[in-house]
């Protein structure tokens, strides 16, 4: 009788305590814990009448109904989900899994009315319009989620992507820096802002954002490689290839910051130096990579007169990315090969390279050009000079 007696105990102050939260909230959350308490407590008044010693399987069943289910909905109630509200979330992904799509959406908007001051299904609705483009209704829903969770810093930078996405820079960058004013070690926040002033060329204001995000992730590659990308963009070529070294350092598989490596190596005509990154960017499984890599080793094969290598790696660069063909045709230094070079159809490259990555690419390419056409003015003007003039 002693597991009775025991029950009796646990499950009497449970109960009380529901009770007694729900005539003080009148919240029918309490009544889906009462229910089961109640069944539970019954079982166990007629082993105590009857004199019945329950055993194991009996036993668990009254715990499961007095015991665990009521904290389970209390510890629900105390996280401030509501227990229907949840059963609805629920049926929004069987709609979902079964492809029933406006019948889910209905059951959000359902949920959203019927829970107005509950963050989950907001919190829900805002996914399935941000995932459908539906940006300003995104935003809106978010906005009602950070009302109610104003301490959930997750959802501001949501909403900041949001904002970004549908082209409301502005918003996005004064609600990421008031994030991380509350929360300055936040590196979601610090990437995406760092990422959202490069993108609208605000280099110096990106610059003090990375480096104060590396005082608290010190160990994170993204941030410096991002600093190498945005130190590039204002010609800081020494200070961009220690930070894509530091990139490459922590995450060897970064060939992205290799490739820009080479391609300054290759600005400053240390040959040597961009041969070794760019054969370390053709070990890797993206082909864009890989075909950039192989053109500028063969762009260095020409500028040392060793044109069959050259006609060679240029070969391949085109198998991997047909469409470089139109890059050697402009440039100067593969003249004397087109001929030998096999073009193909374009196809499909694959690649993990992003929009800003790809400009930067083109970026350096433009910056080593320009450094070229100065260099040879620069030469000529130095030959048409008298010589007690130089």
């Amino acid at each position: 009788m002693v597991n009775i007696i025991i029950f009796s105990v646990i499950s009497l102050i449970i109960f009380i305590y529901t009770v007694v939260k729900l005539i003080k909230e009148n919240n029918s959350n309490y009544l889906f814990a009462l229910i089961p308490e109640f069944i539970g407590i019954i079982i166990n008044f007629i082993c105590i009448f009857f004199k019945i010693e329950p055993n194991a399987i009996l036993l668990i069943i009254m715990y499961i109904l007095s015991v665990f289910i009521p904290i389970i909905i209390l510890i629900l109630e105390k996280s401030e989900i509501n227990l229907a509200e949840l059963i609805g979330i629920v049926k929004v992904d069987y709609y979902k899994k079964k492809e029933q799509f406006d019948l889910a959406k209905k059951q959000l908007i359902k949920n959203v009315d019927k829970f107005p001051n509950n963050y989950l299904s907001h919190q829900k609705l805002a996914e399935w319009y941000e995932k459908n483009g539906e940006l300003e209704k995104a935003e809106d829903e978010y906005l009602k989620v950070i009302e109610l969770k104003p301490k959930k810093y997750e959802n501001y930078y949501k909403l900041a992507l949001i904002y970004n996405k549908d082209n409301k820079q502005d918003q996005a960058i004064e609600l990421l820096k008031d994030v991380l004013k509350r929360k300055s070690d936040y590196l979601d926040a610090s990437l995406c802002l760092g990422s959202i002033l490069y993108e609208t060329e605000m280099y110096k204001e990106a610059i003090n954002v990375f480096q104060e995000a590396l005082k608290y992730n010190p160990g994170e590659y993204k941030l410096y490689y991002y600093m190498g990308m945005t130190y590039t963009r204002i010609n800081d070529f020494p200070n961009a290839k220690e930070y894509y070294k530091k990139a490459a350092t922590i995450n060897s598989t970064l060939n992205a910051a290799k490739l820009n490596l080479g391609q300054i190596s290759l600005i400053f005509k240390d040959y040597d130096e961009a041969e070794k990154f760019f054969m370390e960017c053709i070990e890797n499984d993206d082909e864009e990579i890989q075909a950039e890599a192989y053109y500028y080793l063969s762009k260095i094969k020409l500028i040392n007169d060793q044109n069959e290598l050259a006609v060679q790696y240029a070969n391949i660069a085109l198998e991997l990315e047909p469409s470089l063909i139109e890059k050697m045709e402009k440039d100067i230094y593969f003249a004397s090969i087109l001929g030998k070079l096999k073009t193909k159809e374009n196809k499909y490259v694959k690649t993990s390279l992003s929009k800003e990555e790809k400009k930067l690419i083109n970026y350096l390419d433009n910056t080593y050009d320009v450094v070229q056409t100065l260099t040879s003015n620069k030469g000529t003007k130095e030959k048409e000079m008298p010589e007690n003039e130089r």
